[in-house]
């Protein structure tokens, strides 16, 4: 009897937790469910916006770098040095320019378009192109027209060392051409223990 009792009492007691027990009403879910799609929302703009300004940034480079690539000179053939008339030291260093590729871009190979630097153990230079006290530059046309050195075209460069006084037996030296665009160019050689009038540094 007393079992009997204390079953029924259960079970009214159940009954009463399941009638006081209350969910989440449909305006509530509604109200969780928009914050999410907002929040959602949110960060998928802020990734959108990340990936198209990532996107614009890598086209930049990448369209910076083909406008240098397009633009580069190389050397083609010897690089001949030019000694004094006893022979004791080089005067001038020539050597021809062209474009790298046939699609390549004009380089603006004028006093305005281009530095050509000198460099040893003693001195660094910016040569001018007209002619300065220790160091000068000058081209001279092969085929084409100055100054815009196109696809196809071919300039000699001579750097007049006369005045410096600095190119003598075993000596090393750097020649930089550096164009507005496009790569620079590098001559780097030494002069022989024995200088003839006419040598080829290659």
């Amino acid at each position: 009897m007393g079992m009997s009792k204390w079953i029924s009492g259960l079970f009214q007691s159940s009954g009463v937790l399941g009638r006081d027990q209350r969910g989440i009403t449909g305006l509530e879910t509604a109200i969780v469910l928009i914050a999410f799609v907002v929040v959602a929302s949110v960060f998928a703009f802020a990734v959108l916006s990340t990936g198209l300004l990532s996107a614009e940034k890598s086209k930049e480079t990448v369209l910076g770098g083909l406008s240098e690539t397009s633009s580069t000179i190389s050397i083609r053939g010897d690089i001949i040095a030019t000694a004094n008339s006893t022979k004791t030291q080089v005067d001038s260093i020539t050597f021809t320019l062209s474009s790298a590729a046939q699609a390549s871009d004009a380089v603006d190979l004028s006093t305005d378009g281009v530095v050509v630097t000198y460099l040893d153990d003693d001195a660094a230079i910016n040569c001018t192109g007209s002619g300065s006290p220790s160091c000068s530059w000058s081209t001279e046309w092969i085929i084409g027209t100055k100054d815009l050195l196109d696809p196809g075209e071919q300039v000699d460069l001579t750097v007049t060392l006369t005045l410096l006084s600095a190119l003598v037996k075993g000596k090393e030296f750097t020649i930089q051409v550096k164009p507005n665009k496009g790569a620079v160019v590098i001559v780097n050689r030494t002069i022989p223990r024995e200088i003839k009038k006419i040598m080829s540094l290659n």
